[in-house]
């Protein structure tokens, strides 16, 4: 199919590449009735989410702020009137009192609003239950969320349904997976699956870094937050809600090579461990905050791994190398794929037989995504990657749950065998005592 770029409806050809389809002038946008106005709601006030939330502000003079959540009152607080003291956001920010929720059931306040698209950057580990509250909302919302979008096998098919839902709906769902919006890379993988590097006969990617971190002991802890509480709070450093690090940051090379093939792997061996992950200190004040005392301060130090190595085999027979974690020394981040006729570096060039550097204009993939997003919402051509990214979110789960277990399995049994459910049930979530996992041994059961 020939795909033509309708300059009157301004939808870049990264949006058309992504959509496949036309691009036709009949489009009807779907946002605010009578408007121009796409009303967005923020959901997750940390870092992230307030990074996303200004991008989304800068992608299109039409997004108005109307509500926030966080889990934490004083976050939801202090993102709402951050942004309202922002001059070049003026007459954009209309965020009233009853429209700043907190606790637990934020995402479920948030979703009966009015917005039209929410943002979510909440931790991972509730990402699915968000998408399917917005999706089947009485006023169902259009939806970016952050990478990765789920921390369990039962998370991942959460996402899938809820996209499923979306696509019937007509509602975007798009996700911080930025590499997939950068002009360079889809000119390249463009030509890589035409073939200019040949059969992919092999790979490689790395996300390892110096470390990230640790939210330890504040007055917050004692006076304002329960064990629970406390947890979400640092939830880096728990499986069940960030997945390791191999989801949370790890995710976006592995997506890379999903975007390689195409697909998922067909098959997963890792191994992996916890060597120098020591926060027992901070752990210390933690757990005497809290208890009283520092006995038993060792599930405050988390247990997630430090390094995880994984191979991904594709339905091919191609074999990727995946390397992940924080240590100390030097990190490596990046991606390479191997063909019969050529090698790229997965960003913006090829060598072999048809070398070939990119040669256009660059853009900054966080925002390009947002900018991609509210285009097709606007073209009524909405971009939908949830089953895309559920299927890259489940292939780092797949790798930490090899590691964990130092079992090899197939993805067929990943997707349609695997009971993995790690998240606390909603109706158990509420302030009180955490919910903590022993550190896998690297023999663990495969569940």
């Amino acid at each position: 199919m020939t795909i033509h770029n309708d300059k009157s409806l301004n939808i870049s050809p990264n949006v058309l590449r992504s959509v496949g389809i036309l691009a036709a002038a009949a489009a009807m946008p779907v946002h605010a009735a009578g408007t121009d106005k796409i009303k967005v709601g923020l959901l997750g006030c940390g870092g992230r989410g307030s990074g996303a939330i200004r991008q989304c502000l800068d992608a299109d003079p039409g997004i108005e702020v109307i509500a926030v959540a966080d889990l934490f009152e004083k976050k939801a607080k202090g993102q709402r009137d951050s942004l309202m003291k922002e001059k070049k956001y003026q007459g954009r920010i209309n965020i009233k009192d009853d429209h700043v929720f907190s606790g637990f059931d934020c995402h479920l306040k948030l979703a009966q609003t009015e917005c039209d698209l929410l943002v979510m950057a909440t931790a991972p580990a509730f990402r699915g239950r968000q998408m399917m509250a917005a999706v089947t909302a009485p006023k169902p919302k259009h939806i970016f969320t952050e990478k990765p979008v789920a921390t369990d096998v039962a998370g991942c098919k959460l996402v899938m349904e809820a996209g499923k839902i979306a696509a019937q709906k007509k509602l975007a769902i798009v996700c911080g997976t930025q590499r997939r919006h950068e002009f360079s890379r889809v000119e390249l993988f463009k030509r890589i699956h035409e073939g200019e590097i040949g059969e992919l006969v092999g790979g490689q990617c790395y996300w390892y870094g110096g470390g990230i971190w640790y939210r330890g002991m504040d007055k917050n802890v004692k006076e304002d937050m329960s064990e629970l509480e406390w947890q979400c709070h640092n939830w880096y450093h728990f499986t069940w809600l960030s997945g390791d690090q191999i989801c949370e940051q790890h995710i976006h090379n592995i997506d890379v090579m999903n975007w390689c093939f195409n697909g998922p792997p067909k098959k997963f061996t890792a191994v992996g461990g916890r060597n120098c992950r020591d926060y027992s200190k901070q752990a210390k004040e933690v757990c005497l905050a809290i208890t009283g005392k520092e006995d038993g301060w060792e599930k405050y130090n988390g247990n997630i791994y430090d390094h995880i190595f994984a191979e991904l085999e594709y339905p091919n027979g191609a074999r990727c190398l995946s390397f992940s974690g924080h240590g100390p020394g030097n990190g490596r981040s990046g991606e390479k794929i191997v063909g019969t006729k050529g090698i790229s570096d997965c960003s913006h060039s090829i060598t072999g037989e048809k070398p070939w550097s990119f040669q256009g204009k660059s853009v900054n993939g966080q925002e390009q995504e947002h900018i991609d997003m509210i285009q097709s919402i606007r073209a009524g051509l909405p971009l939908n990657d949830a089953q895309r990214i559920a299927e890259s979110t489940l292939t780092c789960i797949g790798a930490r749950i090899a590691a964990y277990t130092g079992k090899s399995f197939q993805w067929d049994w990943l997707l349609n065998a695997s009971k993995q459910d790690l998240v606390v049930p909603h109706d158990q979530l509420k302030p009180g005592p955490g919910h903590f996992e022993k550190i896998a041994n690297g023999a663990e059961e495969l569940v």
